[in-house]
């Protein structure tokens, strides 16, 4: 979903996504890099890295700039990524079998991932 605010005379455009099945502090690690850098510049570091949450990433920052400039009518040279946040979801809980008829509890995380990016 995206969406377009006015504030300052600043442009935003929002893109989310929810419940990816990586932990928020993998996405973190990559989403750090990413902020306050030019949408072309984050574009080349996500293809240099050979990831499944780069590939994610990558997705999702295409078609909020792609929202950007053809609905919203933004100048592609102007515009930066203003926010990277992941952030937690819900937990999947799975059991695994032990010895001696005990079991372990195995938690898959999820996470939301939010990219707000600005004309300046």
């Amino acid at each position: 979903m995206k969406k377009n605010y006015q504030e300052n005379n600043k442009k935003l455009v929002i893109g989310h996504l929810k419940n990816i099945r990586i932990s928020n502090t993998k996405l973190n690690f990559f989403l750090k890099n990413l902020r306050k850098k030019s949408y072309k510049e984050c574009l080349v570091f996500l293809n240099k890295k050979k990831n499944k949450i780069c590939l994610i990433i990558w997705k999702l920052l295409n078609s909020i700039i792609s929202t950007a400039i053809n609905i919203f009518f933004l100048d592609k040279n102007k515009l930066i990524i203003s926010k990277a946040i992941a952030t937690k979801s819900t937990i999947l809980k799975r059991l695994s079998p032990r010895a001696k008829g005990k079991s372990f509890l195995i938690q898959k995380k999820l996470s939301h991932l939010f990219i707000e990016i600005q004309e300046i």
